[in-house]
């Protein structure tokens, strides 16, 4: 176990293996259970309107625990926090796989959430903390997660197709060796708070110029994902579609959020207003015509890609443009916030579907105006801080 107290220290190719290999076993672990978790609720009797409620607890979690990461950056490395993701994400799978049972449904989504935060938080902000700049790192990092998250909901579906108490307990058993490459990751020193001139007004972090651009960017992309793990395989499923088919899509959606990573490097040459508002765009006008073709399995899954490719883009960049906003040793807090943006996106996106179910005529409908509601802000913004590169 290595440790490391600069912030912009190297990258050796050791210390790539073990972080690509810990993100992608998580993100695996992490596909199989969403698409496990809402099958579940609705195989356990919970109605349509309730899975949004319950799936939204792990955003209750996230915001609660993203809240205050800042200043828990500041006495807890990194990788501490990539550990304690990964423990949190095998317990949620294995109280669900035990229980379907009201509280053990609520809890476990309130440890998965926990599990998201810290895993997301604690490893964007790890990589940035390396020698490349930061949309670099973070694509490279989101790219191996999207590949765990390719194959997770494929190996959900057709697992699921048998049992889907069995998805949730190798969800489990595949996050257990990612505990072994995380505990050999350098070991980052924590953040240092920075110092200010006793005249001089702290402005919050999700109000600086720039975290707040960014933290739109996460809100919208925490809406795609909300409405992922949510809505979208009971969509499919309600329109006749089978268990491993709704794996499949749930794994075409994730194969075009890697290829909207892979590309956010270069589609931020654009401008942040540019590539931001497409993105944006993308994201939610895909999710809302997917939502409303859905028994079209062709058109849906076309509409799923393009929103995956905006959500890519968008989850790329908004952590990226957060950290260049700010300084070296801030960089973890603007995370955290932009982090925030989007576990508050990911509570009420679900919850504002499942509460609008009972006013318009269907799931669909209600789905997609909420996803085109969300993307407004990110769609409408102005500019973005000088030195955004």
């Amino acid at each position: 176990m290595t440790s490391a107290n600069d912030s912009a220290a190297p990258t050796p190719r050791r210390e790539d293996i073990l972080s690509q290999t810990t993100a992608f076993l998580f993100s695996v672990a992490l596909g199989m259970a969403t698409v496990a978790v809402p099958l579940v609720a609705t195989a356990a009797g919970y109605q349509l309107a309730a899975v949004g409620f319950l799936v939204g607890a792990s955003a209750i979690a996230q915001i609660v625990v993203r809240a205050g990461m800042g200043a828990m950056m500041d006495r807890f490395s990194t990788r501490t926090f990539i550990l304690a993701a990964l423990i949190l994400l095998a317990a949620s799978c294995v109280l669900l796989g035990v229980s379907s049972e009201l509280w053990a449904f609520v809890v476990s989504q309130l440890l998965q959430g926990a599990a998201r935060a810290y895993f997301f938080t604690g490893m964007q902000t790890h990589v940035v903390r390396a020698s490349r700049p930061a949309v670099s790192a973070l694509a490279i990092m989101n790219v191996t997660n999207g590949v765990g998250l390719l194959i997770g909901p494929l190996i959900a579906g057709i697992i699921g197709a048998f049992s889907l108490t069995l998805v949730l307990f190798i969800a489990a058993g595949v996050a257990v060796p990612a505990l072994l490459s995380c505990a050999f990751l350098i070991r980052y020193e924590p953040f240092s708070k920075p110092r200010r001139e006793p005249s001089e007004k702290a402005v919050p972090m999700w109000r600086r110029d720039g975290v707040t651009m960014a933290g739109w960017m996460g809100a919208t992309a925490g809406a795609w994902r909300g409405i992922l793990n949510s809505y979208v395989p009971v969509l499919l499923t309600e329109a006749g579609h089978s268990i491993p088919l709704v794996g499949a899509t749930t794994t075409l959606a994730n194969l075009a959020a890697l290829v909207g990573s892979s590309i956010a490097k270069p589609a931020h040459r654009l401008g942040v207003k540019l590539s931001g508002a497409l993105g944006a765009g993308f994201a939610v006008v895909g999710l809302a015509f997917m939502a409303l073709l859905a028994p079209q399995l062709l058109w849906a899954g076309v509409f799923l890609f393009i929103s995956g490719v905006g959500a890519g883009v968008l989850q790329t960049l908004g952590p990226a443009l957060a950290t260049d906003a700010v300084g070296l040793e801030e960089r973890g807090r603007a995370i955290a916030s932009v982090g925030t943006f989007r576990a508050i996106s990911l509570l009420i996106t679900p919850m504002s579907i499942g509460a609008l179910i009972f006013v318009v005529p269907s799931a669909a409908v209600a789905t997609a105006t909420v996803a085109v509601l969300v993307g407004i802000p990110a769609m409408a913004m102005r500019g973005g801080p000088k030195g955004f590169k």
